[in-house]
Formats: C-alpha cells, structure tokens, sequence
C-alpha cells in the first residue's frame, strides 16, 4: 500500500500521469495515518454561516488551537477581525481562561471555565482527523473507516500551485451512512475511535458538525511530508456552512502562551 502511494505520488509531481490510479483513495489514508499520529495538533479555524458571508469576509472570527497529546497542554485562541480592526479576545491555558484588554494591553483572569476545556473544545484540529494516536491506533481507525463506517469518499488528487508552493489537492465526499438503523455521517469518526480502543467521550478530538447531509471536504497536501497544510469544508445542504482550516507547522507549544497578542489571521 505505502509503494502504491509514493508511486502515484512520484507520478503526480512528475506531470507523468496518464490515467487515474487504480486505487486513487490509498494516498489521502496514507495522510489521514500521518496527520492522526502527530503528537502535538496545532490549527487555525475560521467558520463562517453560509458560503455568502465566506466571500465576503466583513466578520471573521479565527480559533488558533494547539494541543500537545503527549503532556496534555493546551492553548487556545480567540481571535476577531472586524471593520478593519484585528483583536485577540480571549486565550485559554490548560482549562483557565484570559480575556485581554486592548485598550490597557494586558490580561485579566484567569478564571476556570468549561469553554476552555479541551475534551469538549469543538476547535482543535479540522474535525475529521484526530491527532495523538499511536500507529496501531491510527491504522485500526482508518480500517473502520474503510469498513463498517465508511462514509469518506476520497477523490483521485491533482497537484495545484499556491502562493509559489505546489501541493496536492484531495477532494473527500463526507455522505451519511446507516449504522444501526440511523444515517450518520461525522458520527462514524467516534465510531471508529471507540474500535480502536480509544474512549471518544474523553479524548481531545470533537467531529464536524453532524448535518445528517454530509460535507464536500478538500485537502490541500504537502507533498513533501503528506501531510495536510489545509482544508475547506462545505457542510450540506447546500448553501450550508464553510470552515476553513489551516495547519500550522511546525506544531509546537509557546514557551510563554501570554507573551504573543497577535491577531493571526489564516494564511490562505
């Protein structure tokens, strides 16, 4: 499987491609094994209400996550561009919540607060992909979602050109699929954790909204790592919501989560 995916990749990059490979889905598995097995997720998130409100940028909140799965450290961002203006609001460390003042540049709190728990903060990662598993429980995950829970769809990939760097472009058809009796669609992410071993009501990863319609998800991949660098997702029915998110790389916690104030805005 891995040699049929560094073939095809080879071909794609080379331009030498001239039929789609047999088995085009094996390369976006092979990044959903890399991306769930990361240890530390790092992700910037904008969400917007309908497809309109995308386009037209006038209010844009972004969720600046990251998570370390091997010491359980958090930090998580609010962050709002308005009217011209870009303000950082409030900032959670390991369950405690900031709120900062622009105005005197400092923060207030910190306070406990349940919004700032990672177990059920619906905004760390791109919520189809978890992170922090180990290899075997990230190889039993996709074996679900292939089997018993396949609702995912990959698409046979093209090579696209952003900003001077080229990657891979995976469009993933996310349809809802009966599972005992009831059509669910992100619900089989959790389905597939539980077979994996891992308890889905306690670990850091919360699933896309589960629409009962399903979503039209892209990848835009490194090719270099296979690993993905960002993803949109359009929620059914359409016109349904939009999420963007981008990976941040290196993925890593700030020596001093309070110092930084800046407003990040996603890239793409």
């Amino acid at each position: 499987m891995r040699l049929m995916t560094c073939l095809m990749l080879w071909a794609l990059l080379a331009g030498c491609a001239t039929e789609a490979p047999e088995r085009p889905e094996e390369l976006f598995w092979e990044v959903y094994r890399r991306q769930a097995t990361q240890p530390v997720v790092h992700t910037r998130r904008e969400r917007f209400d309908t497809p309109e409100a995308a386009v037209a940028r006038r209010m844009v909140r972004v969720s600046d996550e990251i998570f370390d799965h091997r010491s359980g450290h958090h930090v998580g961002t609010s962050i709002e561009h308005w009217r011209g203006e870009s303000v950082v609001r409030t900032r959670c460390v390991d369950g405690l919540r900031h709120g900062y003042l622009p105005s005197r540049k400092t923060w207030d709190g910190p306070e406990p607060s349940s919004l700032c728990q990672v177990s059920t903060r619906p905004l760390l990662g791109d919520g189809i992909i978890p992170g922090g598993l180990s290899d075997a429980q990230a190889d039993a995950v996709v074996e679900s979602l292939r089997g018993e829970h396949r609702f995912l769809t990959p698409l046979p990939p093209t090579p696209v050109d952003v900003g001077g760097k080229r990657y891979l472009r995976i469009p993933v058809r996310a349809r809802p699929t009966e599972h005992d009796g009831t059509a669910w669609d992100m619900q089989h992410l959790l389905f597939a954790l539980h077979d994996a071993g891992v308890d889905p009501r306690t670990y850091p990863f919360q699933p896309a909204d589960d629409t009962g319609a399903g979503a039209d998800l892209t990848y835009f991949v490194d090719p270099a790592t296979l690993l993905p660098a960002f993803v949109h997702r359009q929620m059914l029915p359409s016109p349904g919501p939009v999420v963007r998110v981008e990976y941040v790389r290196p993925a890593r916690l700030p020596a001093d989560p309070l110092a930084d104030v800046t407003p990040w805005a996603l890239r793409w």
